[in-house]
């Protein structure tokens, strides 16, 4: 076991000492989740899977003690084998019950393939899009992922494309979805950086290039990044969904808090059409539908997801 200080105040001397000697003993390597110089968590890894260097960004697939198989891009956890289901079912389903049908979806990101395997429990759905720009993330997920995403990423209904998505949609302008779902990398970190690959997309420009590609009371779904009650780092979650509620009629955004990113976070849904997300009871829909026993989303946490606390009502 780890030896623990039995004082956990510690010195610069005390904390580098620890890091020498305290951790645990076992462990192969170490993730440091690193946000801000004055924030850090720290992992013990079993086995390093993969770390590789993409033309767009670092891709470290991993295994830990805690969270099971975790996908980390540019040093930012994306996926933990234990409890990406919080985010992948509020991030889907929400949106599917409340579209009278979901015949077609695009996720742009998720090149994990957790976001699709969400859409295809829909017998509904007849045609997935799935927009990744970064190819060695959707083949390793492929290979690494496959127990965790079903192998939705090669399903039938699925239609994978490496572009970025603005390319995508502008070449494919009679293109129409039910559902637009944005799993994108957070276009700032814990430090307040903007993230190159998707800072465009967080856009009014954009947002209204999404709805026009959405059939008539249909959904985009974005998720809008992390809550710390830190005011200079939420405030860039709070611009995200000031610039989606200058571009849609509608927007309603909820929080769950994730262990494995050590943050609320959260989901907004936007549309042009008056979705009643605050007397929605999924759970009658969701079985119509033939989706059953899901392991986080229903009645009740819808209602939790979608009445935040006081401070975040407040705050955005």
């Amino acid at each position: 076991m780890p030896r623990i200080p039995n004082r956990r105040l510690l010195s610069r001397e005390e904390l580098a000492e620890f890091f020498r000697t305290g951790l645990r003993e076992d462990a192969g390597a170490f993730f440091i989740d690193m946000g801000t110089v004055d924030r850090v968590v720290t992992l013990a890894v079993e086995s390093i899977i993969v770390s590789r260097k993409s033309p767009f960004q670092q891709i470290d697939i991993f295994r830990t003690p805690h969270f099971g198989l975790m996908l980390a891009l540019d040093g930012i956890v994306q996926v933990a084998e234990s409890d990406e289901h919080l985010y992948h079912e509020l991030l889907i389903h929400p949106g599917c019950a409340l579209l009278p049908t979901v015949g077609s979806a695009l996720v742009l990101g998720g090149g994990d393939g957790c976001a699709a395997r969400e859409l295809l429990k829909y017998r509904e759905l007849e045609n997935l899009h799935v927009i990744e720009v970064d190819q060695m993330v959707v083949d390793l997920c492929r290979i690494h992922f496959k127990e965790i995403n079903a192998g939705a990423l090669d399903d039938r209904r699925t239609w994978v494309t490496i572009q970025e998505a603005e390319s995508f949609l502008r070449e494919n302008p009679t293109l129409r979805y039910d559902l637009v779902v944005a799993d994108l990398t957070e276009p700032y970190d814990l430090s307040g950086q903007a993230g190159d690959l998707s800072r465009h997309i967080f856009s009014t420009a954009f947002y209204e290039f999404l709805k026009d590609r959405l059939t008539p009371g249909g959904i985009l779904v974005v998720q809008t990044g992390g809550l710390t009650y830190v005011p200079q780092v939420d405030r860039h979650h709070k611009s995200i969904i000031e610039v989606l509620r200058g571009s849609f009629k509608t927007v309603e955004t909820a929080y769950q808090y994730v262990h494995s990113f050590d943050q609320i976070w959260s989901i907004t849904l936007a549309s042009d059409h008056p979705h009643d997300v605050s007397g929605l009871d999924p759970d009658p829909v969701l079985r119509d539908k033939g989706i059953e026993r899901l392991k986080h989303y229903d009645r009740l946490s819808h209602v939790a997801a979608f009445q935040p606390p006081r401070h975040i009502r407040e705050f955005t």
